[in-house]
């Protein structure tokens, strides 16, 4: 059955919410300005689908037998979305869905197939690329495309604060739910002034379960810094929130281990180290490799963290990475710097 988008959307399954939050904020775009949502479709889609979206005030239109001296027209269109948590549609599915499409919507129609793709290459949508072409005489327009593309394509820096915070509170939803290809390729550097003896004994970070600083974006690997250099870095298993009295919650995770042992660990590690910081967030993270990162402008680390895209450098291990940073320098490391939050 059919439901309206919602903030508060009900759905338990993740693929539904994430199918609600995506329309949401295509929704709040469409009621702040319509052209912030013809601007994403333009992004998500192309320039032809921009020119349909909202209201046009014309005057002296020829419109076939007359001319009227005004008109109020809005083209339509339709948008058929099918969103995958993961990298798994099948071509019999969205045929139907654009034998649906077609049937069911006038003009302009579009199949978007979103989804963490693993791998860029998309060849394998040709079928439904060439049906689109040829059974429906080039009616429909598909796009395959990934979470990172569908957010990089919605307007961001002309919006509203409010909607603007919005827009970062839907980034880190679908960071924090994995669907960002980015997390695996991140790292969080992370100043380590005050609890470095936390994270060389008890292989952990605790802060403040808080927003704000303490807000880190989904990220494969932790590097502890201290003194204009980091020193050690290590694979981030997970992120569990304890709580007292409502209990530990595993928030991320970056591994297969239970979610029993991970809550066991991070309940202990806090009675260790924080046993009177409620709530707590703790950082479990697996064997440390030390390495020699440094900073070499002037000044410390602005802000308690940064985060640095590695995905140039193919790290394969820990250790592959823990030595190719210590070939480098912060200014020397290259690569797209991902947005500190």
């Amino acid at each position: 059955m059919a439901k309206e988008i919602s903030l508060f959307s009900g759905y338990e399954q993740r693929e539904n919410r994430t199918t609600n939050y995506c329309l949401l904020v295509l929704r709040m775009l469409y009621e702040e300005n319509p052209k912030f949502l013809a601007e994403a479709l333009a992004g998500i889609v192309g320039e032809s689908v921009a020119d349909s979206v909202g209201v046009h005030f014309l005057q002296q239109q020829h419109t076939g037998r007359s001319v009227p001296d005004g008109l109020i027209i809005q083209k339509p269109f339709g948008v058929f979305i099918e969103t995958k948590n993961f990298d798994w549609f099948y071509d019999d599915e969205l045929e139907r869905e654009l034998h649906d499409l077609h049937a069911s919507q006038p003009a302009l129609k579009v199949l978007l197939a979103l989804s963490n793709f693993e791998t860029d290459d998309l060849a394998r949508f040709e079928n439904i690329r060439h049906l689109c072409e040829t059974r429906y005489g080039g009616e429909i327009v598909f796009s395959a495309l990934t979470f990172e593309d569908f957010y990089a394509a919605l307007p961001r820096a002309r919006v509203s604060r409010n909607l603007a915070d919005l827009l970062l509170d839907f980034r880190s939803y679908l960071d924090d739910a994995g669907l960002f290809r980015r997390w695996r390729s991140r790292l969080d550097v992370v100043n380590c002034a005050g609890s470095s003896h936390v994270i060389l004994n008890g292989h952990a970070y605790i802060c403040p379960a808080a927003g704000g600083a303490y807000a880190h974006l989904h990220s494969q690997y932790f590097g502890m810094y201290k003194d204009k250099r980091v020193s050690q870095v290590a694979k981030i298993t997970a992120v569990v929130d304890v709580d007292d009295p409502r209990g530990p919650t595993v928030i991320r995770r970056n591994t297969e281990n239970s979610t029993g042992d991970l809550v066991e660990r991070a309940l202990r590690v806090r009675a260790q180290f924080e046993p009177t910081l409620n709530p707590a967030r703790v950082f479990l993270l697996d064997e440390l490799t030390e390495t020699d990162f440094r900073k070499t402008t002037k000044g410390g680390l602005y802000g308690p963290k940064r985060y640095f895209d590695i995905e140039h450098l193919r790290v394969t291990t820990t250790a592959d990475l823990a030595a190719k940073l210590a070939q480098r320098t912060w200014e020397t490391l290259g690569g797209p710097q991902d947005e500190d939050e």
